[in-house]
Order: C-alpha cells, then structure tokens, then sequence
C-alpha cells in the first residue's frame, strides 16, 4: 500500500537571525575604518555603556557599565564611544526586516535585531546554505552581520544562534534539527544561556 507523501506532516524549523552587536555595527556602517576596533555606544545621557563591540566585551567591560568606571580602559584601548542614535537604528532594523521577508512565508520580529523566520517549507534545499545565502544577503544590502540558528522550536533557535555566535568555525550559522548535534551542543552550553531559564532556574538547575 502506497503511502501519499503529501500527507506526511512537515517537521517544523524555526531560524532566529540576530544583528551582531546590533547598535555598535549600525555605526560601523558609517564608519567602516572603526571595523576590529573596540566600540561602545552609550545610554541616553551618556551615563553607561548599553552596547559594545567584540572587542570591548574582550576587554571585560561589562554591559550597563558606566562610563567613569572604565575611563581607563577607554582611554588605554582608544575606545571609540558613540552616543545613541535611535533613528538610525530603527532605519537599519527596518532594511534588515525587509531582506528578510522574501525567505520565509512567516516573518516575527522579536526585538529591533531579531527574527524568528518560518523555515518548514524549505526543507527540500540545503539549510546551511539557504541560512548563509539569508545571513550574506543582510550584509550585502545593510552592512549589518548577522547570525543565523536554526531549530524545531524558537528555544532551539535561539540556542542554536548563541552557539553560531560563539563558535566562529559554524560561520555563523547552525541546524540543531538533527538531535545528536542538539544533545552535543547541550552538553556544552551553561543552561543559564537557555532561552526562559532565568538566575533561579539556573541554580536549581
């Protein structure tokens, strides 16, 4: 008895594509001599430090920090700082979102540098590719890099994205459909980095 392929359900796949450092690579659209340099943008008043560049979380300077604590640091690394500049960010957002919208039939924007992406009908194709081909039309067309991650769920999608993030030998982009890779990487990743498992979680945990 011949069974209608048509029928079997399609496993669902969920991509979360993340701006890398959002703020700070906004500004270093405008100011590519700045790219590999450390950057930091600043709270309203100027006050903290609400975004940085790889090279500035190197140096141990932690988010929300302000600014007169690490004068030293800024001034020995010539730290570059910005302050915020909202428009801007919201303009670039915006032109990510849409370079997005041709790739997947369901498009939800989770915050200004994140989306989920409904990736369940295009598992004819190679993932990896169609997720490098996502993360270079972004840049190509914004300047802005991303980070692609990809999962049965939105939990496993953002995890997979922290480890696209964190590991730069996945060149940015990571399927955690198959499970062993999934248990693998679990294995290795703090559960505090979970999406939804919070301090407490965690020390239960």
């Amino acid at each position: 008895m011949s069974t209608d392929s048509s029928t079997v359900p399609v496993p669902p796949l969920i991509a979360l594509v993340d701006c890398n450092n959002f703020y700070v690579s906004c500004e270093r659209v405008f100011r590519p001599d700045l790219i590999n340099k450390p950057v930091a943008v600043l709270s309203n008043n100027d006050g903290c430090i609400v975004a940085r560049s790889q090279e500035v979380k190197d140096l141990g300077i932690k988010m929300a920090t302000p600014v007169h604590q690490v004068q030293d640091l800024i001034n020995r690394h010539h730290i570059q700082l910005f302050s915020s500049n909202y428009t801007l960010y919201a303009d670039l957002s915006n032109r990510v979102m849409q370079c997005l919208e041709p790739y997947t039939p369901s498009l939800e924007v989770y915050s200004i540098d994140e989306s989920f992406l409904d990736l369940s009908t295009v598992y004819q194709q190679d993932l990896i590719t169609y997720a490098q081909q996502i993360k270079n039309t972004v840049f190509k067309n914004t300047g802005i890099p991303v980070c692609v991650g990809m999962g049965p769920t939105k939990t496993l999608a953002k995890l997979a994205n922290y480890a696209a993030k964190k590991w730069k030998k996945t060149g940015g982009v990571l399927d955690l459909s198959d499970p062993v890779r999934r248990d693998k990487l679990m294995r290795l990743v703090p559960v505090n980095e979970v999406w939804g498992i919070g301090r407490q979680s965690s020390k239960r945990l």
